[in-house]
């Protein structure tokens, strides 16, 4: 029999192929179908959370270490090789900089406040200007180094060792920091020629 085009236009519609996509199968019970969803959904947000975070820790440190953006304040550089560096007026407020090495380093006017600079060693460094008020120095290096001008806290009585550095002019927190850097003082700055003990006017 004759079919009208509606008729036609059904059929064609029925018999054309049912696309369907197949879900991966998820081995829960019956009655955890729903949680597991959930769960499965969770843990991929949480896995692209913790990549992008990782990512942009390493794009932070990378940055803090090419000296880029802000400095270095806040970020964290324990460990690193800043020897011979020229870093003049550099930022380090914040950082955590425990046992990095600045042997050499022109360090003139950089800002330490509030830095954790335990064991750092500032052998033969220039830190002339240097801000160091509230840092952490506990087994710092200060042999040999210039601090012309610099501005010291009590921390520095915690210092390892300050043999042959130059305090000409430097800002001290109190008299009494500067009577204890007394006992402490020894030799005479190499680059200066100015006795320790001369220019903490003992």
């Amino acid at each position: 029999s004759t079919r009208t085009p509606r008729e036609l236009e059904a059929n064609e519609f029925l018999s054309f192929p049912l696309v369907t996509r197949a879900r991966p199968a998820v081995s829960v019970h019956a009655g955890e179908r729903g949680c597991g969803r959930v769960a499965r959904r969770g843990l991929g947000m949480f896995g692209a959370g913790l990549g992008l975070s990782l990512l942009s820790q390493n794009m932070r440190r990378a940055d803090a270490i090419s000296g880029g953006g802000k400095g270095y304040s806040g970020y964290t550089i324990e460990g690193e090789d800043f020897s011979g560096k020229q870093l003049v007026g550099e930022e380090f407020r914040g950082t955590m900089a425990k046992r990095v090495n600045f042997r050499g380093a022109n360090l003139q006017n950089a800002q330490f406040q509030k830095a954790d600079l335990r064991y750092v060693d500032f052998t033969g460094a220039d830190l002339s200007g240097a801000a160091l008020e509230q840092c952490t120095l506990e087994g710092a290096i200060f042999k040999d180094t210039i601090l012309e001008n610099a501005y010291l806290g009590e921390p520095i009585l915690k210092a390892e060792t300050i043999e042959g550095a130059d305090f000409t002019d430097a800002i001290i927190a109190s008299s009494f920091t500067q009577r204890e850097l007394c006992k402490m003082a020894s030799g005479t700055n190499s680059k200066t020629g100015v006795p320790t003990k001369e220019s903490l006017n003992c």
